[in-house]
């Protein structure tokens, strides 16, 4: 039987777990921060992408690739998924050493890779040029409810060259926020 809310009833009248589902109309509008998603349920997906070539010169230094991305946790104990595919190839003189990586950020922190391992494409004497798709996909904990950048960096350790994103190619970064 419905419950009747009334000048004399009062809502603190209703008992706990007297409402049910059956009871609430389908069209009712209920505001999502009052549901509790099971942990592991996806909250909000952000994706963007680029066709845009980034390419530099500048060895031995993690450059960026103008590829970022932000998304805001509605918990701090949200998990977020970090999903891209990188088009790396760096490039150089026939003959030698071409060799360079990727990392992937949230701020200033590095959450994918480290500087000991900026190797993801290498090959040796070859036609001056190597290329790679490089998947990522990382989960991080920012612990908190402020809007979050994910970026990308890359380096080029021994070649003339880097390239990311070659045009035609081109490259996204999907941001996935998971109940925690």
């Amino acid at each position: 039987m419905p419950t009747e809310i009334s000048g004399s009833t009062g809502v603190n009248k209703i008992q706990d777990n007297t409402i049910v589902n059956a009871d609430i109309n389908s069209s009712a509008a209920i505001a999502g921060s009052k549901l509790v998603m099971p942990t592991g349920s996806v909250l909000q997906v952000v994706q963007n992408g680029t066709f845009a070539q980034t390419n530099f010169t500048t060895r031995n230094t993690w450059t960026s690739t103008n590829q970022n991305l932000s998304i805001t946790p509605s918990s701090t104990s949200s998990k977020i998924l970090v999903m891209m595919t990188v088009y790396l190839s760096p490039r150089g003189d026939a003959h030698t050493h071409l060799r360079g990586g990727v990392r992937l950020k949230r701020g200033s922190t590095v959450i994918w890779n480290t500087e000991s391992s900026p190797e993801h494409a290498s090959i040796t004497d070859y036609n001056g040029e190597t290329t790679s798709m490089i998947p990522i996909n990382a989960l991080d904990s920012p612990s908190s409810t402020s809007s979050v950048t994910y970026s990308l960096e890359a380096w080029l350790n021994d070649g003339s060259q880097m390239y990311v994103f070659g045009s035609g190619v081109g490259g996204s970064i999907t941001l996935m926020e998971i109940a925690g």
